[in-house]
């Protein structure tokens, strides 16, 4: 009998330990760079949608959606053209969800769905996890190919923008 209340009690506190927490809009951020040969850009979402689930150490499970229209360049001009190109008023989301995470000391491999622009796509994302008090830190970057969602890349002297975007974020939990 000792030994079933034992097993019990053991179950319980682990999954117990296991928390679901919302992002914290205040200071969790997405931005995105790019290349002409002429100029580079970049543009910064700070207000995100977003929930993570995590035990003592590890990430469980994670969900984003970022909207286009957030993302701020400080430029007017290029944020027009960015939504424009991007359809934003068609696929006004882009939504990560976690499949499988994979954790060991601090830094975690993620598969996951990323749709963007109408297109759901496999990716692969390393981060890095911090735990301080009961906030939760995940910092990481990865690059996205814009032909892969089946973007029009918009030229300027008649050379297309890069393909390749570059994704950086920092996100808090709490």
């Amino acid at each position: 009998m000792r030994l079933l209340t034992l097993i019990l009690i053991l179950t319980l506190n682990n999954l117990t330990s296991q928390e679901l927490k919302n992002i914290d809009t205040t200071k969790s951020s997405i931005s995105y760079s790019g290349n002409h040969f002429l100029h580079k850009w970049s543009a910064e979402n700070n207000n995100l949608s977003g929930l993570i689930k995590i035990d003592d150490e590890n990430i469980l499970n994670i969900g984003i959606v970022a909207k286009v229209v957030d993302f701020k360049s400080g430029n007017s001009s290029l944020d027009s053209n960015s939504y424009r190109v991007l359809e934003a008023l068609k696929f006004p989301n882009i939504i990560f969800k976690s499949i499988s995470v994979n954790s060991q000391n601090g830094l975690s491999n993620i598969e996951g769905l990323i749709e963007f622009h109408g297109i759901e796509k496999n990716i692969d994302v390393n981060v890095e996890l911090t735990k301080i008090d009961n906030t939760t830190q995940i910092n990481g970057e990865f690059t996205l190919n814009l032909s892969d969602f089946s973007i029009d890349r918009p030229s300027l002297l008649l050379r297309k923008i890069d393909n390749e975007i570059k994704i950086k974020f920092i996100l808090f939990f709490g």
